[in-house]
Formats: structure tokens, sequence, C-alpha cells
């Protein structure tokens, strides 16, 4: 087994806590997914939010700001382990930030009214999330197996319910089923 001074990446930076070594760039990729997770959920709640605050555009900064600070902290985290070599679960971590930019994307179409965005959003939303919790999950030690199996079951609920409820809308739409 190698000495804890072969395995640190970027000098004294790294901490070991409990025995698992903790790198810089793992603490901005946790607060890229708490970020992004927490804007997820909040969008989620926002017509129950909004029935007590009543106050749309704060929710909306809300989103922003948050969405922004998840954004920021993904950027520093791949920016943190760009030099690192190719593993499956890294290339999943890359493809979720390349759906993290669509994301963002569809998400300022939406603030230009292009009104149809708003789906690719949310759905695309789910995928990154989902690629990032898998990419955490498998690309090191840091994260807990059965935190990451919890999440991708209750992002996969979400999927589902969310489908049907899309899926109802347009079938009623369609006028194939009656309201």
């Amino acid at each position: 087994m190698k000495p804890i001074s072969a395995l640190l990446f970027r000098g004294d930076l790294s901490m070991l806590i409990s025995g698992v070594l903790i790198l810089p760039g793992d603490v901005l990729g946790i607060l890229a997914l708490g970020f992004i997770g927490f804007t997820a959920v909040f969008m989620l709640l926002r017509r129950k939010m909004l029935k007590y605050t009543k106050n749309l555009d704060l929710l909306r900064r809300i989103h922003i700001y948050a969405s922004t600070l998840g954004g920021l902290f993904l950027i520093l985290h791949v920016a943190y382990f760009v030099t690192w070599p190719l593993t499956t679960a890294i290339i999943l971590g890359y493809i979720s930030a390349a759906i993290a930019g669509v994301v963002w994307l569809t998400g300022a179409a939406f603030l230009e009214r292009f009104r149809d965005s708003l789906f690719f959003h949310g759905t695309l939303s789910l995928a990154a999330i989902s690629l990032m919790v898998i990419h955490a999950g498998s690309a090191g030690v840091n994260f807990p197996l059965f935190f990451t199996l919890g999440i991708l079951l209750s992002t996969t609920l979400v999927v589902a319910y969310k489908a049907s409820q899309h899926a109802d809308k347009t079938l009623k739409a369609a006028g194939l089923v009656k309201p």
C-alpha cells in the first residue's frame, strides 16, 4: 500500500479525515452537486412556496443564484481534476458537466421567453443530476454507495412521476384521454 503522502495530489490542501482522503476538488464537486440538487428540489416545490411567498421574482432569483453557485463549483471541480487520467466514471462526469451546460442554456432560453425550453430544462436537469451522482459514487471512495443508491432511486421515482404527468397532459391536449 502506498503511503498517504504518495496519494496526495495537490500538496497540503488535501485532508485526511477518518482514513479517507478528501481533495479540494472533491469538496468542490460535493458543493456543486448540493447546489444543483437544491435548485432541482426547489423548483419541484416552487408552486407550494409561491402560495406562501406570492413573489415569483424572489423564487426565480433564489433559483438563479443557487444554480449559478452550483455551476461555479462544477467548473472549479472540473478544473481541479482535468489532468487526471480518464476512466468510465470521469467520462460520466464530463458528460454530466456538458448536460449541465445545456441545462444552463435552456434556462437562459426560458428567461428569454422561449416557453418550450422549460420542459427540456427540467428533464435534462434530472439527467445531469443522475449522471453526477453515478459519477460521484463510482469515481472515488468519498461518496457512500447507499447514499448514491438512495439518490438514484428517488431521482428515478421523480422522473417516472413527472413523465407520467407530461404524458397525461399531452394525451389530454390531443384529445385521446378525457379530462
